[in-house]
C-alpha cells in the first residue's frame, strides 16, 4: 500500500513504512454494498446520510461503492487532509476496489518532501491548486509520477486528482479517482466526480475539525484526559474522586546545568528525558497529565481496587525501564561531550480529584489533593538519598511484593512519618 500511496518507484529509496502508520481499516460485506445508484442520489446522501456514519473512513467506503454503483469505473479512491498533530502531517483514506476495503493511513512529517514537488501529485494539487488528469495508455502517455507506473501494474487506465477547498483553514484536501476502463473516464463522469467532490468538501471539513480537535487535546492533555474534555467535561470546577498511583519525577542537578548550557541544547535534552519516559508510562497504561519545568506528574489510573496492585505493577515496571533507557542515554551523552543526566521517580498510591481547575476562562485539568502532595515531598527524599525510584508506604501496600524499606521519613509539612521503599533498577 505505501508504494501505491506516494508513488514509490524501483530506482527511488524504499519508503521507511514508520513513516506511513495504518491506524483504521474498513471492510463491507459484499451484502451491503449498493447495487444501484445514480448520481443525484450521492449528492442527496452527501449533505444527509453520509454524515450518520461511525467514522469518516466508512463514510469515504461507501461513496467509493456508491460510485461503482452508478457504473462508473472505478479501481481507487483516496482523499488526503491535512492535521495538526506534532508527528503527522495529514491523514489518507485509500479504497481499492480490487481489495474491497478502505484504509486510513496518518503522514509522519518525515515523509513531506520524500518525492519531490514535480513528481508529487499530491504536493502539486495541494500546494499548487492543480487539476491532473493523466491517461496510461499509449506511447505518449506522460508518466510524469512515479505513482502511475504503480497503478498501470494494477491494471489503471486514468488518473484524476483535485482540490477541494476547505472552508475552516485546514488547507486543501485533495481528492483522487483512477478508472481502469480501457478508455479512462468520460468527460460527464469527470464533471460529475468534481461536482461530487465539491460536496464532500463539507464532511472532509467536519472529519478534519474534529480530528484536529482530537489531537490537539490528546497531545497537551493526553489520551485519557483529552477525550473527555473533547466529550464536554470542561465546567470549572467539576471533577471526580479516583484512585491511582501516583508518578513523579524530576531531573537531578537540572538548574545547575541549565545556568551553564546553550539553551537548544538544554530542550534537547530535556526532549530526550521527557520521551523516554513518556514512553515508558504510556506502554504501561499510564498517562502523563503535566509537565513542570523539568519534572513531570502522571497517573496510573485505578478503576477497580481490585486492579491497584496491577497499576503498582505497572508504575513500577515503567519507572525501572524509563531508568534502563537513561543509562543507555547517558552512554551516548557521555560519548558525545555531554553531562551525565539522572531522573528521581516517586510513586504513591491515593485518593484524588481528577477534574478542572483554574480561573474562570483558563482551566487545567488535572489532579489535585494530599495525595498528590504527598508524593512530590516523596520525590524530594529521592534525591536526598540519591535514589532513583522511592515508593511509598501505600504503594508498598498496593503493590504487595517484596520491596526495600528505607525506613520512617518526615516528609515536610506532614505530622506523621512515612516508611518509604526502594527497589532494584
Amino acid at each position: 500500500m505505501p508504494s501505491e500511496l506516494l508513488g514509490q518507484s524501483a530506482a527511488r529509496p524504499t519508503i521507511d513504512p514508520k513513516n506511513l502508520v495504518t491506524v483504521e481499516s474498513f471492510q463491507r460485506p459484499a451484502t451491503e454494498r449498493p447495487g444501484s445508484e445514480t448520481i443525484e442520489g450521492i449528492a442527496e446522501w452527501l449533505i444527509g446520510g453520509a454524515r450518520r456514519n461511525p467514522s469518516f473512513t466508512q463514510t469515504f467506503d461507501e461513496l467509493a461503492w456508491r460510485l461503482v454503483a452508478t457504473g462508473m469505473p472505478l479501481l481507487r479512491a483516496s482523499l488526503h487532509s491535512n492535521t495538526l498533530h506534532p508527528q503527522f502531517l495529514g491523514a489518507t483514506y485509500v479504497w481499492w476496489r480490487d481489495e474491497a476495503q478502505t484504509q486510513k493511513i496518518m503522514i509522519k512529517h518525515e515523509i513531506a518532501d520524500f518525492i519531490p514537488y514535480q513528481e508529487n501529485p499530491i504536493r502539486r494539487v495541494r500546494e499548487g491548486g492543480e487539476t491532473l488528469r493523466r491517461r496510461m495508455d499509449g506511447p505518449e502517455a506522460p508518466f510524469d509520477f512515479p505513482v502511475l507506473h504503480d497503478l498501470k501494474a494494477r491494471g489503471a487506465t486514468e488518473f484524476f486528482a483535485l482540490p477541494i477547498a476547505s472552508q475552516f483553514g485546514f488547507g486543501v484536501h485533495v481528492a483522487i479517482y483512477v478508472a481502469d476502463r480501457p478508455s479512462g473516464f468520460t468527460e460527464r463522469e469527470i464533471r460529475d466526480l468534481s461536482s461530487l467532490s465539491e460536496r464532500l468538501s463539507v464532511i472532509a471539513d467536519m472529519n478534519s475539525q474534529r480530528q484536529i480537535a482530537e489531537n490537539v487535546l490528546k497531545t497537551y492533555l493526553g489520551p485519557l484526559t483529552g477525550p473527555r474534555v473533547l466529550a464536554g467535561q470542561m465546567r470549572r470546577g467539576s471533577g471526580e474522586a479516583i484512585s491511582a498511583v501516583l508518578w513523579s519525577s524530576d531531573l537531578r542537578g537540572f538548574t545547575q546545568l541549565s545556568d551553564r548550557l546553550p539553551g537548544e541544547r538544554v530542550i534537547a535534552m530535556l526532549n530526550d528525558i521527557f520521551d523516554l519516559q513518556a514512553r515508558a508510562i504510556a506502554d504501561h497504561g499510564g498517562e502523563i497529565l503535566k509537565f513542570i519545568g523539568d519534572g513531570l506528574l502522571a497517573i496510573f489510573p485505578v478503576a477497580d481496587p481490585a486492579d491497584a496492585q496491577r497499576a503498582a505493577a505497572n508504575a513500577l515496571a515503567a519507572a525501572q525501564e524509563a531508568q534502563t533507557k537513561l543509562s543507555a542515554l547517558r552512554t551516548r551523552q557521555s560519548e558525545d561531550g555531554h553531562p551525565e543526566l539522572e531522573i528521581v521517580v516517586a510513586l504513591h498510591y491515593g485518593m484524588v480529584i481528577y477534574g478542572n481547575v483554574g480561573s474562570a476562562d483558563r482551566l487545567d485539568f488535572t489532579v489535585i489533593g494530599p495525595a498528590v502532595n504527598l508524593v512530590t515531598r516523596i520525590e524530594a527524599i529521592a534525591k536526598s538519598l540519591d535514589l532513583p525510584v522511592v515508593m511509598s508506604d501505600d504503594f508498598a501496600g498496593a503493590y504487595g511484593r517484596r520491596l526495600t524499606s528505607l525506613g520512617l521519613h518526615n516528609l515536610r509539612g506532614l505530622d506523621q512519618p512515612h516508611e518509604l521503599y526502594t527497589a532494584a533498577i
